[in-house]
């Protein structure tokens, strides 16, 4: 009977040291996700604010999603900025993405009890996401034909999933870095991320391409193909000696063009349906030409977090780090402002 509770003892005593381990490894992840947080931001205060990190607006432009680390999905109608549905979500979405045709989303989550999951709008069922690291995700984007979900998570892993949540496959980022954002080719089944390079991969998993994007060693954060798939854009963190950075590149991976007109970092980037127009999130609401070059600017009190536009491309939508929701028209004016 001794030896049995000794056993016994000794099974208890490794389930907790296995959990307290765990606990340890989320502590020390959510160290240094501060540490990076508050290191390359330019003075934010990220780590205790209540932020509105990500915004999208519908397919078919009847719809404006927005998430952060407010413990709620809210879904608000375009039409009048007026509140539509909400879905409890415990912790930090990090990034939400329409799915091209549906009426669902994909949203991913950290620092969260809750999975990434992809939402019915039209049912409300909730469909988890399984595969991806304990510790969430960053990126997340549809594929051009709504065909794959592709979810870049903070362990460095890529994963795919069919338009139902079903994982198809997954594979490394090549570094077990958390992984910023990831963004579809518009035309071809190719990957592109970026966390301390911007990588591109096949549909299967292979590498494709490697490049490092500057000579400091700068965390990128954002990217946006063109609509076309003859070049996409970047943004960078920067850091408190190196201004961030706006790089236009082709398709191919090579640098046509850098700006650093901003004096906090990219958070989000997002052309526009007509293909003319690319708004950038940051200090302040910039709209670019496909030149990279800069075509208006909108003044903001805060640091502006989650941008996308309109389905007729008339209209912008920010969230910021102090939870405002702004709506600006394609000249970077501001329309309205929700509180």
């Amino acid at each position: 009977m001794k030896h049995g509770v000794t056993l016994l003892g000794g099974r208890l005593c490794s389930l907790r040291t296995n959990k307290m381990l765990k606990r340890i490894k989320q502590v020390v992840i959510l160290f240094f996700l501060m540490i990076a947080f508050s290191s390359h931001t330019f003075g934010q205060n990220t780590v205790t604010k209540e932020i509105l990190w990500t915004t999208d607006w519908s397919p078919d432009g009847k719809y404006i999603a927005i998430g952060g680390n407010i413990d709620t999905l809210l879904i608000y109608s375009a039409k009048n900025l007026k509140p539509y549905k909400s879905f409890p979500i415990k912790n930090t979405i990090t990034r939400i993405k329409w799915h091209p045709h549906l009426n669902m989303i994909a949203v991913a989550t950290q620092m969260s009890v809750q999975k990434s999951f992809l939402l019915d709008l039209n049912t409300n069922e909730i469909v988890e996401l399984n595969g991806i690291s304990p510790d969430g995700a960053r990126g997340v984007d549809w594929n051009y034909t709504g065909e794959y979900l592709a979810v870049a998570d903070n362990d460095g892993q890529i994963l795919i999933y069919d338009s139902k949540g079903k994982l198809i496959r997954r594979f490394t980022n090549e570094t077990t870095k958390s992984i910023t954002a990831i963004d579809w080719h518009p035309k071809k089944n190719v990957l592109t991320t970026v966390t301390d390079k911007i990588r591109f991969f096949d549909v299967e998993g292979n590498l494709l391409k490697s490049i490092k994007h500057r000579q400091e060693d700068v965390m990128l954060l954002s990217i946006a193909w063109h609509k076309s798939g003859s070049f996409f854009v970047t943004g960078d963190y920067g850091d408190e000696k190196n201004k961030s950075l706006l790089q236009y590149w082709n398709e191919q991976g090579e640098l046509l063009k850098s700006m650093d007109n901003s004096k906090g970092e990219y958070r989000n980037l997002a052309w526009n349906a007509k293909g003319n127009q690319l708004a950038t999130a940051s200090d302040a609401l910039r709209i670019w030409d496909t030149q990279g070059n800069l075509i208006s600017e909108g003044k903001s009190n805060d640091y502006l977090w989650g941008v996308s536009w309109s389905r007729k491309s008339n209209q912008i939508i920010t969230s910021s780090l102090e939870q405002r929701i702004i709506l600006w028209d394609n000249q970077a004016q501001r329309i309205t402002t929700i509180e």
